[in-house]
């Protein structure tokens, strides 16, 4: 079966296309979709069959939780207990590459984060992936298209080349070319005093934590 590849513009993405999209994620169908940190599978992640799904591609260990993508802070509350300083950090840098971790609500299924009690939430900066969210209105998992352990995907060919046959398990790829610069996304942990940092990535951990103290004078 030839694996379906469509062109899309990251400025002006098509209606139709990520419309399309949505309807294969809300069926529990993996897609491919960029992000601002390279290319992701995109699945329902609180479908336990769509996140399974997601695992056996990547060859991704169950100990290792996956993070998700919404389309704003208030979808987000719907997924998680959003507090004042995941709040703030949204407001301050999202969208954006930054993954707050924070406690999950029970709608989250166990398997998609390793049966912690937290979450980790997303708000790219990438308007493919934005607007999909918004538009298929269920939390998308955002774990990098490649294989766990071989590097990250910045180009379809990239994709293609780490899955071999099994890419036929997609449903759609998302083109929209090479993305750059790759980087990761910074992840802070919000669920405890003071937030920590958990992963280094584009957000300097420096502006976060003038940020954090400017909110801790404004309290």
């Amino acid at each position: 079966m030839p694996i379906r590849i469509e062109k899309i513009d990251r400025d002006r993405p098509s209606r139709r296309l990520l419309q399309e999209a949505a309807d294969l994620i809300r069926r529990g169908e993996v897609i491919v979709c960029p992000t601002d940190t390279g290319y992701a599978f995109s699945a329902n992640a609180i479908n336990v069959d769509a996140v399974a799904k997601v695992f056996k591609l990547k060859g991704r260990s169950f100990n290792n939780p996956i993070h998700v993508a919404v389309g704003s802070m208030a979808e987000a509350g719907k997924y998680a207990c959003v507090n004042k300083v995941a709040e703030y950090l949204a407001r301050r840098f999202l969208p954006g590459a930054l993954t707050i971790i924070m406690r999950k609500n029970e709608i989250i299924p166990a398997v998609l984060v390793a049966g912690l009690d937290t979450i980790g939430i997303r708000i790219p900066g990438n308007r493919v992936i934005l607007e999909l969210a918004r538009l298929a209105k269920i939390p998308l998992t955002t774990t990098s298209a490649n294989i766990s352990g071989k590097p990250a995907t910045y180009e379809v060919s990239e994709i293609l080349v780490q899955l071999g046959i099994d890419a036929e398990q997609i449903s759609l790829i998302l083109d929209e070319g090479k993305i750059s610069p790759p980087e990761v996304s910074t992840i802070v942990d919000v669920t405890v005093e003071p937030p920590r940092l958990l992963r280094q990535g584009r957000i300097p951990w420096a502006e976060i934590q003038e940020a954090l103290q400017s909110f801790g004078n404004a309290v």
